[in-house]
């Protein structure tokens, strides 16, 4: 695999790009399968900020040139972010229960060749296919590249989302809660200023 489609490297980035965007669309098993693995979050930073700047582009473009300051930094910030923060939790997972030895900075990786399908999630038809199809790559790249069986990385997955949803749900009742039983009259209203005119 790693003859016929390399794998994306910074010192290359116009001779890897579109290879290892096809090879991770046409054939995720196998390409997830042969990638080496990663030593560092060099090239796979890279190739996530790539991806992520389709969309950001192409929804700046759509609400006006000067939107693209503001939405393309904070989207590009935002969406490496999480993405680290996803890749943190599906390696401790694997490791912590599933004896895995993929590390951060592999997991890391599979997230960010995953993220291949969010360069059409600019796309209101095909956004939710591709957010589904990006949790499938994930998917397989633990299949293939993690060495996981398919009902634990599936269930790793599904527990992300469970623990989120349970965050919110918790989150929203606390702040029910505190709103029914919070006093509003202690709430100070601003003193009226009095007349200049009067001090005359």
């Amino acid at each position: 695999m790693t003859a016929t489609t390399p794998y994306f490297s910074t010192r290359h980035i116009g001779a890897t790009l579109v290879d290892a965007f096809r090879g991770v669309m046409r054939a995720p098993t196998d390409y997830f399968a042969a990638m080496p693995e990663a030593h560092d979050y060099r090239d796979s930073s890279i190739l996530l900020l790539i991806y992520l700047c389709i969309p950001a582009l192409m929804t700046s473009l759509a609400t006006g040139i000067v939107s693209i300051v503001i939405i393309l930094p904070v989207f590009l910030i935002f969406g490496f972010v999480s993405t680290w923060l996803w890749a943190s939790y599906l390696g401790w997972a694997a490791r912590r229960f599933c004896a895995a030895s993929l590390s951060t900075t592999d997991a890391f990786q599979i997230c960010a060749y995953g993220t291949a399908p969010l360069v059409f999630s600019w796309i209101p038809i095909l956004g939710m296919v591709a957010w589904l199809w990006n949790l499938y790559l994930n998917w397989q790249g633990l299949i293939s590249h993690g060495r996981l069986g398919g009902g634990s990385a599936l269930l790793i997955i599904i527990g992300a989302f469970v623990l989120m949803g349970l965050s919110l749900a918790v989150l929203v009742m606390l702040l029910a809660y505190y709103s029914l039983h919070f006093d509003w009259q202690w709430l100070s209203i601003p003193p009226t200023l009095p007349d200049p005119l009067t001090y005359l």
